[in-house]
């Protein structure tokens, strides 16, 4: 699957976040293809929490559901997506935005491994950002993944603010600081 608003295993250095969650993913997988739910602990990674999404895989993949939504994720979203299908929590921003995110989460299904992804925030209405994200595949045999940890992290492109006038973005006060600290 390709796609011009997202880049799969971009060559570039990982966020910090993202960095953190792979190598926590690695370790806690030991010898096994991926780790199981039970490895993973809220408390090994407190400083990452707001930024965590964990996600339940329903119907062999055909939809997955939000179990866990960090708070700085959650303002992303149009409403707390906790409890929700993805298909349903995604559609405020469009069907397409909704079939490529699924496709991408069983990509990670298929794969058995993590997955960076790097893309337009325009995809969830953040216009003036880009995204960048790891999913993880969970399995509590350790084989076969049943749920999906993740980290996202919104950062802002210059390059469209800057060419474009008149973006309107849900934090604006965040985009003034931004603009000023990127001088």
């Amino acid at each position: 699957m390709a796609s011009p608003q997202i880049v799969y295993d971009p060559d570039l250095d990982e966020p910090a976040p993202l960095e953190f969650l792979r190598e926590y993913w690695q370790t806690q997988r030991g010898a096994r293809v991926m780790p199981r739910r039970r490895d993973i602990a809220p408390a090994h990674m407190k400083a990452q929490l707001p930024n965590v999404l964990l996600c339940d895989v329903m119907l062999a993949g055909e939809d997955f559901r939000y179990r866990v939504v960090g708070s700085e994720l959650q303002r992303y979203f149009k409403s707390n997506p906790t409890g929700k299908p993805m298909s349903e929590a995604l559609i405020p921003f469009g069907a397409d935005t909704a079939k490529l995110t699924l496709e991408t989460y069983r990509m990670v299904l298929a794969r058995r491994a993590p997955l960076r992804i790097r893309g337009t925030g325009a995809l969830y209405d953040q216009t003036a950002k880009y995204f960048d994200a790891l999913l993880a595949p969970l399995g509590d045999d350790g084989m076969v993944a049943n749920m999906i940890l993740g980290t996202f992290v919104f950062g802002w492109d210059f390059e469209i603010v800057r060419n474009h006038a008149g973006i309107i973005e849900p934090d604006e006060t965040a985009l003034a600081r931004a603009l000023s600290a990127g001088k």
